[in-house]
């Protein structure tokens, strides 16, 4: 495929077969990530791949989305955060978010599917799974693997005309939604539970994640 039918063609993957990565796979993936643009060309990313199901399954548990402990691999996405001194727009999620696009669109390109995932457990949580000292602050987690199925096309919600402006803001402002709010206010809450209680709540939580491809 060119770029532009790459692009037009990733979709967000969150079920998949149990077939096993093939030799290279992996490397191609990181190596895309590594040709990331990052801020001050810091390139302060580190890459953790997980393919073991206990671990995935403790990722879940304390708190993950099921999506981890669906895809046979996945990449915890790190960033040192030491080589920034930009509060103000944290750069450091920037330069990952970078690797993580090249990442999905490498592992789309290679016949896999792949799914981007910012529900995780709390940061100290992960830290304590996989030893990560407090210069590295985990971005996101990449969750791949081969699709179960075949991947429909899905249409954008806007059209060019509808986000694009020239020299000044044009949009009406919007306001917080309730239903967001209070969705916050939830997350929060349960981001500051224990491992256990988690666990309890966990099959509830799980009915309001999305489950399919997009």
């Amino acid at each position: 495929m060119n770029l532009e039918d790459i692009i037009k063609t990733r979709r967000s993957v969150r079920k998949f077969s149990d077939r096993r990565l093939e030799p290279g796979v992996l490397e191609k993936i990181i190596a895309a990530a590594n040709f990331a643009p990052s801020h001050c060309n810091t390139q302060g990313w580190k890459f953790i791949f997980v393919d073991d199901y206990d671990l995935r399954f403790k990722i879940f548990n304390n708190g993950g989305s099921h999506v981890i402990k669906a895809a046979p691999y996945g990449i915890l996405v790190l960033y040192d955060t030491t080589l920034s001194d930009n509060l103000e727009y944290q750069d450091w999620i920037q330069s990952g978010s970078a690797a993580i696009q090249n990442m999905l669109l490498t592992i789309h390109d290679l016949g896999l599917g792949g799914c981007w995932v910012c529900h995780l457990p709390r940061k100290q949580n992960l830290r304590n799974i996989f030893d990560i000292p407090a210069n590295y602050s985990p971005v996101a987690y990449v969750a791949f693997g081969y699709s179960d199925q075949p991947v429909a096309a899905v249409l954008r919600k806007n059209n060019l005309t509808e986000i694009l402006a020239t020299n000044k803001f044009i949009w009406p402002a919007e306001k917080l939604k309730p239903a967001t709010r209070c969705k916050r206010i939830v997350r929060k809450i349960y981001f500051l539970m224990p491992a256990p209680f988690k666990k309890m709540i966990q099959p509830l939580a799980n009915k309001f994640v999305k489950k399919f491809h997009n």
